[in-house]
């Protein structure tokens, strides 16, 4: 499973142990992106605050819509969607079929399976993992950047956060892989390339 996030919030992820629900990063004083994430109808960004959103197929209508620097995390999925509290959408939350209350109720193994479509593949569609709170980076096992430069970059700032956090994150015990472009099958569409490159 993933979460694609713009390069410049990796920092603040690594120095936070997790990623963040919005609620979280607002108890933390976390400034948000000014492109953040859509939601759909209104409201429903209150209603699922305390969620981080993630999908096991990387969100290429998302990627198409941004302009900066993108990375694709890569969780373990046993790890993330056997925790307690975590629930499936089986399509984009933001298409609004499934209004907040719905996806806070689908818990359990038989909406994990609703959200794959073809029970004879591992093609998830746009289906959506929402998990409570945050998700450690003891989960992670993989950075996919959108390029070389982006990954050369971010990398340093990534290690430079992880040094200065109090305390140190906690990742994983196996080295997290780190990719351009495509890794296992999680990849960036060839018809998308950043044009914004954000530095601090």
């Amino acid at each position: 499973m993933c979460h694609m996030t713009p390069c410049d919030r990796l920092p603040s992820i690594v120095a936070s142990g997790a990623l963040l629900s919005l609620a979280s990063r607002r108890a933390r004083g976390i400034a948000e992106p000014e492109n953040p994430h859509y939601w759909g109808s209104p409201g429903k960004e209150e209603e699922l605050a305390h969620f981080v959103v993630c999908s096991f197929m990387p969100p290429w209508w998302m990627c198409r819509a941004r302009q900066e620097e993108l990375v694709i995390i890569l969780m373990d999925a046993e790890e993330v969607c056997c925790r307690e509290g975590v629930v499936f959408c089986p399509t984009n939350s933001a298409y609004n079929e499934y209004p907040a209350d719905d996806i806070k109720a689908r818990s359990g193994v038989d909406y994990f399976d609703a959200c794959f479509h073809n029970p004879d593949t591992y093609q998830a569609a746009n289906s959506e993992i929402f998990v409570p709170d945050q998700v450690p980076i003891s989960t992670f096992r993989g950075f996919v950047f959108c390029d070389d430069q982006a990954r050369d970059f971010w990398l340093p700032e990534i290690e430079a956060a992880a040094d200065a956090a109090n305390p140190t994150p906690e990742f994983p015990e196996q080295p997290i892989t780190v990719a351009t472009k495509n890794y296992r099958g999680f990849k960036f569409p060839g018809d998308w390339a950043p044009t914004n490159r954000i530095r601090p």
